[in-house]
């Protein structure tokens, strides 16, 4: 990693959290029952208010066109969207798994044979494909997968550590990691986000919306900022304003707090957030 690569971003560490990924729902005078299953068969639909659950997260054929993944809170109320399809504003819009093998939202009236397709996974060709929700990913599969949301858990068993020292240390676009009280979600807005799992109040956030395809890493180098945001094509978005040192790990706490640990266990940094469950 070069030095010139990555400059230490001055940006304020608290900032307003924004998904600009979904439109409020609206409010629906009845909603049919929920489909539990994490499979959507060939030729089956999702119609609007109707779900399907895996684990704490949910995907929603919204009432206003737009199909949602939602993380859930232990109440089983919906907080932070992990994607969505960005069709709202099409009342009466569902979801259809077509026996083709594409994924398609349609707006109310159309379908295959009359158009109307307002979004789609473009994976038509496999006709034994199904769609599917596990663990917070949302794909199209069959004989392969041919199409996913790249929303998931992050990768880690444990805390963000600094990336000399271990792989798959770096926080993807639309993955979280969380604790009993908290998430925090690398948005695929570019904004990282703590939400509190009880109601989805935002905590703390850096406030880097609009930098999609970001990631978050530690890196224990004084020549960079601790915990920082790389958008993979713009370059560095943020960072903290103090240098890492060799064997940094940052950590969600059960507490609520968001902390920034040095090889020693000593705390460098937090988000100040304690407390807050």
């Amino acid at each position: 990693m070069r030095k010139n690569v990555f400059k230490r971003a001055t940006a304020a560490l608290l900032g307003a959290a924004v998904i600009a990924l979904a439109a409020p729902a609206g409010t629906a005078t009845a909603t049919p029952p929920a489909s539990q299953s994490t499979n959507l068969p060939n030729g089956a639909k999702l119609v609007p208010g109707q779900s399907m659950v895996s684990g704490e997260t949910e995907l929603v054929m919204q009432w206003d066109g737009n199909l949602v993944l939602y993380l859930v809170g232990d109440t089983g109320h919906r907080g932070p969207v992990l994607w969505a399809s960005g069709t709202y504003n099409n009342p009466g819009a569902y979801a259809y798994m077509q026996p083709d093998g594409n994924f398609v939202v349609y707006r109310q009236g159309g379908g295959p044979a009359t158009g109307g397709a307002l979004w789609s996974t473009g994976s038509w060709g496999h006709p034994e494909a199904y769609a599917y929700l596990l663990n917070g990913q949302l794909g199209v599969s069959g004989w392969s997968r041919y199409w996913y949301s790249h929303t998931g858990p992050g990768p880690f068993d444990g805390p963000l550590k600094d990336t000399r020292d271990t792989q798959n240390s770096s926080l993807a676009s639309g993955t979280w990691l969380e604790s009993n009280s908290v998430w925090l979600i690398m948005q695929t807005d570019g904004n990282l986000v703590l939400y509190r799992k009880r109601d989805g109040a935002v905590l703390w956030s850096t406030g880097t919306y609009g930098h999609s395809d970001t990631y978050a890493a530690v890196l224990g180098s004084p020549n960079y900022g601790a915990l920082y945001l790389i958008d993979i094509h713009d370059g560095p978005t943020w960072s903290l304003p103090i240098g890492g040192r060799p064997g940094d790990y940052v950590k969600v706490q059960d507490d609520g707090n968001f902390v920034l640990y040095g090889g020693d266990a000593t705390a460098r940094w937090s988000t100040g957030t304690w407390g807050n469950w």
